[in-house]
């Protein structure tokens, strides 16, 4: 029998820039029409991989502000968390509701929305709400 170690890639594709488009290829009426067209090294004929971004489908009811990040600040997300939430840790969430992928590339001038308080997170239907197992409809094995 054949095994592969799923901690060593099949390939490893070399980073050659990313070019965002519009999506022209869907009607007004198709629910891709808003989303943006992402090309993965769009120079290279082989390697060049086209897809659409995923937005962020969070939606929240909790109070939040708008945050401009000075220079002194930029990058420094966990230090942001620490003024606004009083705990660093809490940087997850502001780079969640922003949809920041790293958790730490934020740049002067940058404008971040953060929540007034997490305290809200765990209300029903929100980000850290808990989900009873019966909503989940698992089904059996």
């Amino acid at each position: 029998m054949k095994w592969y170690d799923t901690l060593i890639p099949y390939k490893v594709i070399d980073y050659k820039g990313i070019q965002y488009g519009v999506c022209r290829d869907f009607d007004h009426i198709s629910r891709y029409r808003a989303l943006r067209r992402v090309t993965h090294s769009p120079e290279d004929d082989a390697y060049r991989f086209v897809t659409l971004e995923t937005p962020n489908a969070f939606t929240t009811h909790v109070n939040a502000k708008y945050y401009t990040v000075p220079s002194f600040l930029e990058n420094r997300l966990d230090v942001i968390a620490y003024e606004h939430l009083g705990n660093p840790n809490y940087a997850w969430i502001i780079a969640y509701i922003n949809n920041i992928e790293d958790g730490y590339t934020v740049r002067e001038g940058q404008k971040l929305l953060i929540p007034d308080s997490i305290t809200p997170f765990f209300d029903r239907g929100e980000l850290l709400a808990p989900v009873s197992p019966l909503t989940l409809n698992l089904g059996t094995e």
